[in-house]
């Protein structure tokens, strides 16, 4: 899959992981409004990129919930994605490794790092877009304003396109 700045990303489903809900202080009808949000932002058309942790159930529960879903589905793994790659691509998805990509705008060149867990040391200059951190702030963790957490609960549940993310570091720029 090609990732352009129209990509939408996010992270850390947890699709029926038995304590999600009280960890990360997610609804109890969660699974519900992953699907409706994304749908809802998503189009057939559209890319997705889920940076990892997707289903802790099995492949016709995960199958029912991801067939619901628009857009064309790539996986980077994170670190509760215990199946096989050959599983996720019978879900749908293209599965990556991690990505380095280099997004221009009218500020410059943000070379990133798309990832599950934040990568702590990152290059000057360089970017990082990540799960992993759930309800974390990314400076609670010792990360720069260079990365950006895309789990789904500070996105409100709802994918968010990389030209978003863009525009917001383009912003810490000027400062």
């Amino acid at each position: 899959m090609k990732i352009t700045p129209q990509t939408y990303v996010i992270s850390d489903h947890h699709f029926f992981h038995n304590n999600i809900v009280e960890y990360a202080k997610r609804p109890a009808e969660y699974i519900g409004l992953l699907i409706k949000n994304h749908n809802k932002v998503v189009t057939d058309n559209d890319k997705v990129l889920f940076l990892g942790d997707l289903s802790f159930a099995n492949k016709e529960k995960t199958m029912d919930v991801i067939g619901r879903m628009k857009g064309q589905k790539c996986l980077i793994l994170g670190n509760h994605d215990e199946n096989t790659i050959g599983w996720y691509e019978d879900l749908g998805f293209q599965v990556s490794e991690p990505i380095y990509k280099v997004f221009v705008n009218s500020a410059g060149d943000y070379p990133t790092l798309l990832t599950h867990e934040p990568v702590r040391d990152l290059p000057k200059n360089w970017y990082n877009i990540h799960g992993h951190i759930h309800r974390g702030v990314v400076t609670e963790f010792g990360l720069s304003e260079r990365h950006f957490n895309a789990s789904c609960e500070p996105l409100n549940f709802t994918p968010k396109p990389i030209y978003e993310i863009l525009a917001d570091w383009k912003l810490q720029r000027k400062k």
